[in-house]
């Protein structure tokens, strides 16, 4: 018994490359945990800013200056844009939010009514678009809050007293403005939200009763699952060549390459049919809508499919050993989900995680199934999407024909 376990350790130790990968795995994503939820460095570092749009229909110098005490916060970061052109932005997926100053802001202010000040935000970020939502609207109590309720205060005694003598009234005005005369203290009495009348907040999607749960739930695992298939599909390569089949290929007459193209297309079929088999098994049992456009979705599953299965048999190329193979595989895998958004949602993430998501193949593949399940996205949107996962895939197989003969045949 010890003899044996003794030889196991030894043959253990001795494959250096599936050793280094038992111990990497776990401090990797250690590692890559601690980044996406903001556990590295100091703990009292502040909240990444936000990035949202402000379309300004009121024009008028107050509103500017509402707009430029906005630009001044830490919080948010704005950009103008076209009010239509920010509605379009948002319901492609494209910005979170977009706070909208319509027409007749000032003059509301200035005589205490409501403020017509709306905030659309993507319907598939509601979780990130509340935390906004908090953010701008005690900024804008801030802003907005004393000058509001002054007025609202000389309005109420006007309309209740509406005999009342010019001289006392002005009075009045004069011992109220005391009370308000800093513009930027935002302190009352009661309710400030009752006093500012709110701010009205609308979701924007181009479908109605969307489920982002259901969706990023499907995308994500899905994604992540089929890296695993495909990523042992490719290993099987290395299988034959242990098991010797594949040195028995190569006296056969086959093209070398065509071995490793072969297991490609088996990758791509199988990986379609099973995204095929937890797509309809989400519409059946869990409820999910699959849209109009089944092509556009079915693009994305190819797409996503031939992706996963470059990775698959480059992995293979890369590995001397099936064990190398299933280790390398595993950890990658294991990463590109997390920042890639199968594991953890991509808004939770600090800026520069959400920034590196982009080299993850899971972050197309979720987009692209995120624009065709819930957002009913047209080619023009889908073309970035699906174009770079199949450039993964090309540029994945043609590395792999490369150093397939090197580690592969020379081996064999």
């Amino acid at each position: 018994m010890l003899r044996i376990a003794i030889k196991d350790i030894i043959i253990f130790f001795r494959d250096y490359k599936g050793m280094l990968l038992s111990f990497l795995l776990p401090i990797a994503l250690i590692t890559l945990f601690s980044l996406a939820f903001g556990g590295l460095g100091k703990k009292d570092k502040k909240q990444q800013a936000v990035n949202i749009f402000i379309a300004d229909l009121d024009s008028t110098e107050f509103s500017e200056n509402v707009i430029h005490k906005l630009e001044n916060l830490e919080e948010i970061n704005i950009s103008s844009v076209n009010f239509e052109a920010g509605k379009l932005e948002i319901m492609n997926g494209n910005k979170l939010a977009m706070l909208v100053f319509y027409k007749g802001f000032a003059d509301s202010v200035n005589e205490g009514n409501k403020e017509p000040i709306e905030l659309f935000y993507d319907e598939s970020r509601e979780m990130e678009a509340g935390l906004l939502q908090y953010a701008l609207i005690s900024n804008l109590m801030e802003i907005l809050g004393s000058r509001n309720i002054k007025k609202k205060i000389i309005k109420s005694v006007n309309t209740r007293y509406p005999d009342i003598d010019p001289s006392i009234m002005a009075t009045i005005e004069e011992e109220i403005g005391l009370q308000f005369e800093d513009p930027d203290n935002g302190t009352s009495g009661g309710n400030i939200m009752d006093e500012m009348g709110g701010l009205q907040i609308t979701s924007l999607s181009r479908k109605e009763s969307v489920n982002w749960g259901l969706i990023q739930s499907f995308a994500g695992t899905a994604v992540m699952m089929l890296l695993f298939s495909v990523a042992a599909m490719g290993s099987s390569i290395l299988g034959e060549r242990e098991d010797g089949t594949l040195k028995r290929l190569l006296y056969s007459p086959v093209i070398p390459l065509s071995i490793m193209f072969g297991k490609m297309i088996v990758a791509i079929v199988i990986g379609t049919l099973q995204l095929m088999v937890m797509l309809f098994y989400s519409m059946l049992v869990l409820g999910l809508d699959l849209g109009d456009n089944l092509f556009y979705l079915f693009l994305v599953i190819v797409a996503t499919s031939f992706a996963c299965s470059g990775f698959g048999v480059f992995i293979a190329a890369i590995s001397t050993t099936r064990k190398q193979a299933e280790g390398f595989s595993t950890i990658v895998i294991l990463i590109m989900s997390a920042i890639g958004g199968s594991m953890i949602p991509i808004f939770i993430m600090p800026a520069f995680m959400q920034k590196v998501a982009v080299v993850s193949l899971n972050y197309w593949a979720i987009q692209g199934f995120y624009d065709v399940l819930g957002r009913d996205a047209q080619f023009s949107s889908l073309i970035l999407k699906v174009g770079v996962l199949f450039l993964i895939g090309i540029i994945m197989s043609t590395a792999s024909s490369m150093l397939f003969k090197r580690n592969i045949l020379k081996v064999a």
